[in-house]
């Protein structure tokens, strides 16, 4: 399904926001990596993208500038629900201002994350959705969404 019905992106957008964190995934010479990320669920003309806090000098922060391609995924531990996507991450080109509002939205949908962006060296990260499944009911068919 091509995300052209918007109902089908705010049902998405529903379904990622009962999570705030996701495990990422990225890839480098080095070999593929996960790691769990603070991530704020939100929607940039009618495309689904995630506010991410990403700590400077970090693996994930040095594998996405090699090579941006990263995916995801969110679950309660419930093999009958879930969500999985992939797209492209980049580091948010923001100044002070710029930086400080990514962050307030990702901590108003993820407050555990204000720890982590007060006491550490993070940058905030955009993560353009380019597809998406969400799995709410085993036996019923997931909900698949594709952004060009």
């Amino acid at each position: 399904m091509s995300a052209e019905a918007g109902g089908e992106v705010e049902r998405a957008l529903w379904a990622l926001r009962a999570y705030d964190t996701t495990a990422l995934a990225t890839v480098s010479d080095s070999g593929p990596h996960v790691a769990g990320v603070f991530f704020a669920p939100e929607v940039e003309d009618g495309r689904i993208q995630l506010v991410l806090a990403v700590l400077d000098g970090s693996r994930k922060a040095s594998d996405i500038a090699l090579d941006p391609r990263v995916a995801f995924m969110c679950s309660p531990g419930n093999p009958s629900r879930w969500i999985q996507g992939w797209g492209s991450a980049n580091r948010a080109d923001v100044d002070d201002s710029g930086r400080l509002e990514l962050f307030r939205r990702l901590l108003a949908h993820a407050p555990g994350a204000k720890q982590f962006v007060d006491n550490l060296p993070v940058h905030p990260f955009i993560v353009a959705v380019r597809e998406l499944k969400v799995v709410e009911v085993l036996g019923k068919p997931p909900l698949l969404l594709t952004f060009d």
